[in-house]
């Protein structure tokens, strides 16, 4: 068997896991790149996001928010629209065909804010494939309606307690688990901080979403100056950014948890952290003095992680993208005031980039243009934003 190629960007990236978990890895990287070179198996692709997701999803400006900033023009890329209201779907749609392909009949994976949970237990009842999701139990207490909608899909949902009780928990537990089932599951992850293929097939999967933007504003006649996306692990970013990274008129803006300006209180590890491995891959990560691993925060679940992609910290080094964090308060209120100007629920991972994108609106002339990718729709936040924001029942 040959080997695959190399995953890296500069220094960063690569795999860095233990012996056994290196052939499985291997088998899967091969598969990907085989199937990344299909013309069928792209076109396969490009029909299921159609025809069972809804892609392409719209790009909308907003006008009223735009008009309450007094600056630049505001522009969305409308994620949430999509079938199972995350960006979420394009990439389970692509695991699904790619177990498909390798003749695996079982989808193992982890989720944290419940979005992946939900649109891989959908790819997987499309293709008559069992699905099992591991979830920390914080985060299960936290998205009750997503638990449902995966219990509703067929999902057999693990809880996850260990010492985080988060994100990187819950992807151990997951990788553990299909090491005993590899001849006939699939690892699927969203986490861009894995080892490699991952962050490969994760970015290759969702650059849909920055092609289609790319084409769409030009087809409504402007160039934005600036990107703006959330950042957790990145994936939903390296997707949007992906057909811009070589627009020297463009400015990419990758928008962290600030969480609630405390010490070690937040999850900004390309703005606090340092070089080291996490999860299998070479990054900046979130560590105090002695090279520990600082446990990160935000009211987002999905922007909870102590590290971030391999590829966002070359960009972040390379000055390719610039990266900034929003805090809790600030996001809660650019999720409710998107909902009142222009009767939009959006999640509260991408409020923390409208939020940034409002603030800089502000600071801008009207002929330039702002796109924020708006990675998910609101609905599951409900349930704890009047207990958050100290409201009355």
């Amino acid at each position: 068997m040959s080997k695959s190629e190399t995953g890296r960007w500069g220094r960063y990236g690569g795999r860095y896991t233990a012996e056994a978990l290196w052939q499985p890895l291997e088998e899967i990287a091969q598969a990907f790149e085989s199937a990344r070179d299909d013309d069928a198996f792209g076109a396969c692709f490009a029909q299921w996001l159609d025809q069972r997701l809804g892609r392409p999803t719209p790009l909308s400006t907003l006008e009223r928010l735009s008009e309450s900033c007094g600056g630049a023009c505001i522009w969305v890329k409308r994620e949430d629209l999509l079938e199972g209201g995350s960006f979420c779907g394009s990439l389970a749609m692509f695991y699904a065909l790619l177990a498909e392909r390798m003749q695996r009949t079982q989808l193992i994976g982890e989720t944290s804010s419940g979005d992946f949970g939900v649109a891989l237990g959908a790819a997987g009842a499309a293709f008559g494939m069992s699905v099992r999701i591991f979830m920390g139990r914080e985060d299960m207490q936290h998205e009750p309606l997503r638990v449902a909608e995966m219990k509703r899909l067929g999902v057999q949902v693990e809880p996850v307690d260990d010492a985080t009780r988060r994100r990187r928990g819950s992807g151990a537990e997951a990788m553990r688990s299909w090491l005993g089932a590899r001849e006939q599951a699939l690892y699927c992850t969203s986490m861009l901080t894995s080892p490699d293929p991952y962050p490969r097939l994760i970015a290759h999967a969702l650059q849909i979403i920055g092609a289609e933007a790319r084409v769409q504003a030009l087809r409504q006649g402007f160039h934005p100056d600036f990107i703006i996306a959330p950042i957790g692990t990145g994936g939903f970013a390296a997707g949007l950014f992906d057909a811009f990274l070589e627009d020297d008129a463009c400015q990419l803006v990758g928008v962290q948890a600030g969480g609630e300006l405390q010490a070690h209180r937040h999850a900004s590890s390309l703005v606090t952290g340092h070089v080291g491995i996490f999860q299998g891959t070479l990054s900046k990560v979130m560590q105090d003095e002695y090279g520990q691993l600082l446990k990160p925060y935000s009211i987002a679940g999905g922007l909870c992680s102590s590290g971030v992609g391999p590829q966002h910290a070359w960009w972040a080094t390379h000055g390719d993208a610039i990266y900034l964090s929003i805090n809790d308060a600030e996001a809660i209120d650019a999720q409710k005031k998107l909902a009142r100007l222009e009767g939009l629920t959006v999640s509260l991972e991408a409020a923390h980039a409208l939020s940034y994108a409002m603030r800089l609106a502000r600071e801008l002339t009207s002929d330039k243009n702002i796109l924020v990718g708006l990675s998910g729709d609101g609905r599951r936040d409900l349930l704890r934003q009047p207990e958050r924001e100290g409201e009355k029942r």
